[in-house]
């Protein structure tokens, strides 16, 4: 009887572990949709590869906070950029 409920508890913690690493990999996800994010599935696809591979789990985090990845940085002066001819 003793051996079948330790079982379970053992099971419960594995499963609340697992669950909760999946929730903190879907962090990133959820920064991006509250910041309007138009990536928002591309951060999503990696910050749950992030599960294998932790650096890239990182890098949603960041690409969640920062830009469009492609797009220029806008000019910090605030001026229009110059058009050259």
């Amino acid at each position: 009887m003793l051996n079948a409920i330790s079982l379970c508890l053992i099971l419960l913690a594995v499963i609340t572990i697992v669950l909760g690493i999946v929730k903190i990999h879907e962090y990133p996800s959820k920064v991006a949709a509250a910041r309007n994010h138009p990536q928002q599935q591309a951060i999503l696809a990696c910050s749950l590869l992030g599960l294998l591979i932790f650096p890239l789990w990182m890098f949603a985090l960041l690409w969640a906070y920062g830009g469009v990845i492609g797009q220029p940085l806008p000019d910090p002066s605030g001026s229009a950029p110059e058009k050259s001819a």
